[in-house]
């Protein structure tokens, strides 16, 4: 059986990140290279900055759409 880490490891490598999510990217690779490493990445201090940083990403990817200028024909 594997331990929580493992499982938590599992599941970030199948985070669907995108390529506009720099700030995710970068911070799932940082965990799971911890995990790889043996370091315990189940504190759920670290578990609450990949879930703030996905959502300040979102409204970032958001905020810029909407300020960016449509183009007039």
């Amino acid at each position: 059986m594997s331990s929580p880490a493992e499982r938590l490891a599992v599941k970030l490598e199948q985070l669907p990140i995108g390529d506009e999510a720099p700030m995710c990217s970068l911070l799932r690779t940082t965990l799971l290279d911890h995990a790889q490493h043996g370091r315990d990445i189940t504190d759920p201090t670290l578990l609450g900055l990949l879930a703030i940083t996905g959502v300040l990403e979102e409204r970032l990817t958001r905020l810029e759409a909407s300020v960016q200028p449509s183009a007039t024909p």
